[in-house]
């Protein structure tokens, strides 16, 4: 307890005659007591004790019984006010009021008085339980308890619930239909995954009566009927459905809406304030993590008094349960699982987002996970199974993978140049209609290389549109790193993105690395060590809808109580303001159109008639003969725009897979 206030009603101006001179003040005593209260000091307020109380309980069983009531309580401060005390004699009363201000029950107020008897030279207490509530009597008990709030929903644009309260599986035994508890807990302990010592343990708890129900373990909704029905050949086995945590789309939104299970030893202690217990459910990953404190809502708690009997006899204090908030989100289910479904067994990422209004509309991450098994408790075999997984289906590509950008990021580069009067529109490198080029004889065997294209001039719209490297090389090392790396860091780069899921921040290069031509050059076409997210990368080129602004991108579009009411909602909110000037994108945007529709364009394979688009193809070198295929393509739509970052982790001769999938997304998407 921080707080102690005790504030005089009415004062004693003179020492009362009642009281007489040769004893000593039972105000001072009384104060004494109740300081001790308030310090929390359970033993020095026994040691004030009268010889009549001391007698009816000992000094172990009176500090056990306060700290029990008031740390189960958890009480922060108690306020206290008294009135005038009132002497007769050998005998003192004074009237308090205790304002009691708790985590649990909120604050509450008694009226007590508090009775004193002089002995021995002192004044002491005369207590009994009704001195810690009035209305506690002896052998009556004071008990706490919890009701659970509703964990809010995660619900799509739409309304259709991501997350929410399901039906899962409860695996039990009834003691009294095992014709062998050996046998029983041999044949069950498999299929549970857990030992055979612990089903025993758990039947033959003390309170276990022949008929109970007896809960072993939980299991999620989607389980197998072959499965179902082994565990119910067993006899003795019950399995009954049950509220848990629900995700009914599997692992499509699994990145996104994370999961929830049993708070760890770590999380119980760092939210011991947060009226968390060892048998709750916590966000672990995802929104589940993140919107933790939106979404748990606050448990409701009633303080009451039972009788020697067990018998309900009156409440003390009492708060409501609130539940928690609904968040609904800016994804279109439909447009997620055509996403996942064009994707199959695909390693990457896809994102679709609104480029006007930075909207996230699907964001899709591959291997996934089913987040199903997690309010359940996962079993070891399944853990394992993901936890050992190479391609790591925890690992939010979208948000946390940090990829070289490749040849997406020379729109950029471009108008860093045209907005340096490096060069114009009509610029023609000399050099770029070589197949590979060195700046200088010093560079030994390294060369710079492009793609081959067809022949001819190469200025800045053939350059984008074909993707030459050479002639992104070349204006890299007109740049310079200092301003490149100025123009970069004004796009976003080495800045963290504010987005409701963790995401990794990304880099022009790497902190302890000086700029060198080599490093320079290979910037210029999206290699050397710049590194960034898929999402962020698709942030980057709402700018080219937007009249040079970046949007940040939005996953939440508001947050309802449990009625529907609005609690918050959320607007579009510009991240880097003409971040590119006007006169660029008065350039770069018809060379990213003609990316999709020239017939010479390395994004042409992707050309839907009818409909307006642009876009960007890059790879980008990861290894072992494993690139990254981007594809950063958006429509110019007024009404409906969206634009697709696509990042798959491919063998080098599977890097064309990237325009299939972007034009089944956008056929489907337009029902063209």
């Amino acid at each position: 307890m921080k707080k102690f206030v005790i504030s005089f009603i009415c004062f004693l101006l003179f020492l009362s005659p009642l009281v007489g001179c040769s004893k000593a003040d039972p105000m001072e005593a009384s104060q004494t007591y109740l300081s001790l209260w308030s310090e929390e000091n359970y033993d020095g307020m026994y040691n004030m004790l009268s010889s009549a109380a001391k007698s009816n309980i000992d000094q172990e069983t009176f500090v056990n019984r306060y700290n029990s009531i008031f740390s189960s309580i958890k009480v922060k401060n108690i306020e206290i006010t008294h009135n005038e005390i009132s002497v007769e004699s050998d005998n003192a009363y004074l009237p308090v009021k205790i304002v009691f201000n708790t985590d649990t029950v909120g604050s509450f107020e008694n009226s007590y008085m508090l009775p004193m008897v002089y002995e021995e030279n002192q004044w002491k207490i005369e207590w009994t339980p009704s001195l810690i509530f009035p209305m506690l009597e002896e052998d009556d008990e004071a008990y706490l308890t919890r009701q659970f709030p509703e964990r809010g929903f995660i619900l799509d644009r739409y309304g259709e619930p991501l997350a929410y309260k399901g039906l899962g599986y409860e695996v039990a035994a009834v003691p009294g239909k095992i014709p062998d508890e050996e046998e029983f807990a041999k044949m069950l302990a498999p299929l549970l995954e857990v030992s055979e010592e612990y089903i025993l343990k758990e039947i033959n708890q003390d309170w276990v009566q022949p008929d109970y129900r007896v809960p072993l373990r939980n299991f999620p909704f989607n389980l197998t009927q072959e499965f179902k029905d082994e565990l119910l050949s067993i006899q003795g086995v019950l399995l009954s459905t049950i509220e848990i945590r629900q995700y009914p789309y599997e692992d499509i939104f699994a990145h996104i809406t994370g999961y929830i299970s049993p708070i760890t030893a770590e999380q119980l202690e760092a939210k011991a304030d947060r009226g968390y217990y060892p048998e709750d459910l916590i966000g672990h990953t995802g929104l589940e993590l993140s919107m933790e404190e939106e979404l748990c809502g606050q448990p409701g708690y009633t303080l009451f008094i039972r009788n020697s009997s067990g018998e309900y006899k009156i409440t003390i204090a009492e708060s409501p349960a609130q539940d928690g908030h609904n968040i609904v989100l800016t994804v279109d289910t439909r447009l997620q699982s055509i996403i996942s479904q064009v994707m199959g067994d695909k390693k990457g990422t896809i994102i679709a987002i609104n480029p006007k209004s930075g909207e996230v509309l699907a964001m899709v991450s591959q291997p996934a996970y089913d987040p199903n098994v997690f309010p359940s408790k996962i079993t070891p075999s399944m853990w394992k199974k993901l936890s050992e997984n190479e391609d790591n289906p925890f690992l939010n590509r979208a948000v946390m993978a940090l990829y070289p950008p490749g040849s997406t990021i020379k729109p950029f580069i471009a108008a860093m140049a045209l907005e340096q009067e490096i060069i114009t529109p009509h610029t023609v490198v000399e050099e770029a209609k070589n197949l590979e080029w060195q700046p200088s004889p010093e560079w030994g065997d390294y060369f710079i290389r492009r793609i081959d294209h067809p022949k001819g001039d190469v200025n800045l719209d053939r350059a984008l549109v074909w993707s030459n490297n050479i002639y992104f090389a070349w204006l890299a090392l007109e740049l310079g790193g200092e301003t490149l790396e100025r123009y970069a860091n004004s796009y976003g780069f080495g800045e963290p993105i504010s987005f409701p899921i963790l995401a990794a921040t990304s880099q022009v290069k790497n902190a302890n690395s000086d700029w060198s031509a080599l490093l320079l050059v290979n910037t210029g076409y999206g290699q050397g060590e710049m590194l960034i997210t898929p999402l962020q990368l698709a942030t980057m080129f709402t700018a080219f809808v937007n009249d040079g602004n970046i949007m940040l991108p939005r996953l939440i579009l508001e947050i309802c109580d449990s009625t529907g009411k609005t609690v918050k909602s959320f607007s579009p909110i510009i991240w880097k303001e003409q971040a590119i000037s006007q006169s660029a994108l008065d350039v770069i945007l018809p060379s990213l159109i003609n990316v999709i529709e020239d017939s010479t364009g390395t994004g042409h394979s992707a050309r839907i008639p009818g409909l307006n688009i642009a876009g960007k193809t890059g790879t980008a070198q990861l290894g072992n003969q494993q690139e990254i295929g981007w594809f950063i393509v958006f429509t110019l739509d007024e009404k409906n725009p969206i634009l697709l970052s696509i990042a798959l982790e491919v063998d080098e001769e599977k890097n064309n897979s990237k325009f299939d999938i972007a034009l089944k997304i956008l056929t489907d998407y337009y029902d063209k």
